[in-house]
């Protein structure tokens, strides 16, 4: 259970799941917080039936305004100063120096905070107005580069793979609807075309990690062997998941949806059921499970008319 507080990134889900009518605990459950901390959060900001992620923000924007109103950060004399001192060219940290120097106490951070959250107009008198720190692992482009080095290519798998000759080598994408915050994931095995899925409330690899190594327990470790994966940034955490799992993970070529036929082929049988027009928000788990029972009952021409729970859980 994870005791950070709950975050901007966590508003909207929570607005979302709320409107879909999950309980408390159900939310507290996919943001990996505690049911208190969740119900607490949501009573503080209008309740179950008056949440808006846009009004947190904007009450939290107003508390954070005056609280900075009661502190003294830098007034009157000492702000004139370096504010004259800033105008010379001259760093935060020298002008915290030399402040030091003459028997005066001003915080290096509470120059920049002030220069960040009270007047923004004096970061053109600093050397650098990008920020303060550099990045410690080089430029975005590089940081993609290298994670992308990291994944195993699709022409890396193994022939047993390749010619569909045993159960436990899943594919996974996701489907998005009219929110394309909200999407369902999913794992077909490339054998027996048997479907996991699931709704993920909110685009982020961490949590679409934890639900999919939750969802996984249920098969038999003989039948976890790899999954294939497409390129998006939900798949980011992939490296956890493998660890976690013991299920090596292979992607697939960017743009090169055939490489994930059997993923792509089972993706158009949900769409009968949740096409791209509909909103996710007001789709339940309980009626996604529903159509992935249905599917993992159906019988295939491929599979000689058996369907593919049978096949895939036959010993």
């Amino acid at each position: 259970m994870s005791h950070t507080h709950i975050g901007t990134g966590d508003w909207a889900c929570i607005g979302r799941m709320l409107r879909s009518g999950h309980s408390f605990r159900e939310i507290a459950r996919t943001l990996g917080k505690d049911v208190s901390s969740v119900s607490r959060h949501i009573n503080e900001y209008g309740g179950r039936d008056g949440y808006d992620g846009r009004e947190v923000r904007r009450c939290r924007r107003m508390k954070r305004i005056a609280a900075m109103q009661r502190i003294r950060i830098i007034k009157g004399s000492l702000l004139r100063y370096i504010t004259r001192q800033l105008k010379l060219h001259k760093s935060p940290e020298q002008i915290a120096g030399i402040l030091k120097n003459k028997k005066q106490s001003c915080d290096t951070r509470t120059i920049y905070r002030y220069i960040k959250e009270r007047a923004p107009h004096l970061k053109m008198y600093l050397r650098s107005q990008k920020g303060k720190y550099r990045r410690k692992h080089g430029t975005k482009k590089r940081e993609k580069a290298r994670e992308q080095g990291k994944k195993r290519r699709i022409d890396e798998r193994p022939g047993v793979i390749n010619r569909r000759g045993r159960r436990g080598d899943f594919e996974g994408d996701t489907l998005q609807g009219r929110d394309k915050r909200v999407r369902i994931v999913t794992f077909v095995d490339r054998k027996t075309g048997y479907l996991i899925a699931f709704l993920l409330p909110r685009m982020n690899a961490v949590l679409l990690t934890s639900l999919a190594l939750r969802h996984f327990q249920n098969i038999p470790k003989k039948k976890r062997k790899t999954v294939t994966l497409d390129n998006g940034p939900e798949f980011s955490d992939w490296e956890r998941f493998e660890k976690k799992s013991r299920m090596t993970v292979y992607f697939a070529y960017p743009y090169h949806f055939w490489e994930r036929g059997t993923n792509e082929n089972t993706n158009g049988l949900l769409r009968q059921y949740f096409p791209r027009s509909m909103d996710f928000n007001l789709v339940t788990e309980k009626e996604l499970q529903h159509v992935v029972r249905r599917l993992n009952s159906r019988e295939r021409k491929r599979l000689h008319f058996k369907s593919p729970k049978s096949i895939f859980f036959n010993p």
